[in-house]
């Protein structure tokens, strides 16, 4: 029936799709070319979520060696804020989906609660490989480059794979507000 105030609904079948342009096939083609295959996407998938999980087991790690080095000294620190290592967030191309064909890079932004430190940063160094050897068997190289801030994980198979985790801190975000950054 026909409904008052509503616009008229159209009859017959629905519109056809039009057939691809030479544009459309190109672009396809384009994108094809581009995107990474499905080894690619595996491989990052799998070391991305491999170093995330370990990357947690080492904060549980250094929160449970504070809370027994706590115990040994005096508890005058509240239980809140005994987490040195927050999170973890993807970022760049990974975070966004846009990773390309060729793409053996990519980074993780794990957030600390203090400012971080060449102490933290070789502690988390030292632990890691301790937990990557809980959750894969396969070997992983770590470097520390102190002067970014960052921990440099590589995988030992093909694909090799790179996994820069860079420490950083909301603390960091405030001084650079404070100072007109």
């Amino acid at each position: 029936g026909v409904r008052p105030g509503m616009p008229p609904q159209p009859q017959g079948p629905a519109p056809l799709r039009r057939p691809d342009s030479s544009d459309d096939r190109y672009v396809m083609t384009k994108h094809a070319t581009i995107y990474p295959t499905e080894e690619e996407l595996q491989a990052v998938q799998k070391i991305v979520s491999i170093t995330e999980r370990a990357l947690k087991l080492v904060s549980d790690s250094l929160s449970e060696h504070e809370k027994n080095k706590n115990k040994e000294g005096d508890d005058k620190k509240e239980g809140s804020k005994d987490r040195a290592l927050k999170g973890v967030l993807r970022v760049g191309v990974l975070a966004k989906g846009l990773l390309l064909r060729g793409d053996r890079n990519v980074n993780l932004v794990l957030l600390c609660s203090e400012k971080p430190s060449k102490t933290l940063l070789s502690r988390i160094a030292e632990n890691l490989p301790k937990q990557l050897a809980v959750i894969s068997p396969e070997k992983y190289d770590i470097k520390c480059a102190v002067s970014e801030a960052a921990i440099i994980l590589n995988s030992c198979v093909e694909p090799k794979m790179q996994v820069t985790i860079t420490l950083t801190s909301p603390i960091i975000r405030e001084e650079n507000m404070r100072e007109g950054g």
